[in-house]
């Protein structure tokens, strides 16, 4: 999968993903992701295969402002994100050093 053609997140599928799975732990429609990814197999995931998830839309982005003295460290545990969501949600983010009042948007999944 290519970062240029997913309008959305790219998941790398782990053991057991299924892609309803996906729809509830995203909040997505299922067959917003079975549309937005048409070749993929889905009776025969396997894991390090990727799936686009479509958009998240704007307002269900969270933001954390980062406070002085915050490591990337702190921001995950404070976010409960995974370093791959920080930098999907926030390009170019792994090559600036954080700064007091940086704004980070994340997307909490287990709500």
């Amino acid at each position: 999968m290519n970062f240029d053609t997913c309008n959305g997140v790219i998941h790398v599928v782990k053991r057991g993903d299924t892609l309803y799975k996906l729809s509830r732990i995203y909040k997505v429609k299922l067959s917003d992701i079975i549309s937005a990814n048409p070749y993929i197999n889905v009776y025969n995931m396997q894991a390090g295969d990727e799936v686009c998830i479509p958009v998240i839309m704007e307002e269900d982005f969270l933001i954390y402002t980062v406070q002085d003295g915050d490591t990337f460290e702190d921001v995950l545990k404070n976010t409960g994100v995974s370093p791959d969501d920080l930098f999907k949600f926030n390009p170019g983010l792994y090559k600036m050093a954080l700064a007091a009042d940086m704004e980070i948007k994340y997307v909490d999944f287990q709500k």
